[in-house]
């Protein structure tokens, strides 16, 4: 048996049913007792009490807390990077921005407290960092590369670096969620979601889609 944060062997997963619905117990009320308590206030005993489990049944499916916490995180990465998967509209890219800023923000809703500690552990934990910052460079690419098909098909400004600009929209994004999801200290303002959804994609699309006159050429190809 590990400590709460030892580092034992490898787990090996659960070929059962019933031992992967047993995992996938401990995950969920983790969860719970993260966003209730915060990480460093729950042990792997009050992990295993809340799954109906002892102790030691615990680390036949994790060496130890921060396996089970690095574990959810990386599924609430891939799931995120999913769950506002919208096909760009070429013919209406404001619909395309706006369907999946209204998804991250529900999905960001959803998860407020996981999301907070994927945040404040990636300040001291490198993998947790590594963690957040492979979703952010996935999340980053994928609105570079509909803004690049756009450009080069000459629905969107030439002008623009289009790295720099998913790096820069996305980040506004990200921030505006968690300043209001899970920060939640008043300084922007609370108004519906949805409306700030809309916001949001009205600067997005504003900012980038082509003007008459455009002529510039810098950005197209990058």
């Amino acid at each position: 048996m590990t400590g709460e944060d030892g580092g034992g062997g490898a787990v090996v997963a659960p070929p059962t049913t019933k031992g992967r619905s047993t995992r996938q117990r401990l995950l969920s009320v983790a969860t719970s007792l993260f966003a209730e308590k915060g990480y460093s206030r729950v042990r792997v005993s009050d992990i295993a009490a809340a799954a109906g489990l002892s102790p030691a049944a615990f680390y036949r499916y994790f060496n130890d807390r921060h396996e089970l916490m690095l574990t959810l995180l990386q599924q609430l990465t891939a799931e995120a990077f999913d769950f506002v998967r919208v096909p760009w509209r070429s013919d209406d890219p404001m619909y395309s921005v706006l369907r999946s800023t209204q998804l991250y923000f529900e999905f960001y809703a959803d998860h407020r407290a996981l999301l907070g500690l994927l945040v404040e552990l990636s300040q001291t934990d490198p993998e947790v960092a590594r963690i957040w910052a492979d979703s952010r460079r996935l999340f980053y690419s994928r609105i570079a590369q509909s803004l690049r098909r756009e450009v080069r098909a000459g629905r969107l400004r030439v002008d623009v670096d289009v790295d720099v600009a998913a790096e820069l929209l996305g980040s506004m994004t990200e921030f505006y969620a968690f300043q209001r999801l899970v920060l939640s200290d008043g300084v922007v303002k609370d108004v519906p979601l949805d409306e700030s959804a809309h916001a949001l994609a009205e600067i997005w699309t504003s900012g980038l889609v082509r003007r008459v006159g455009d002529t510039g050429k810098r950005g197209a190809g990058r």
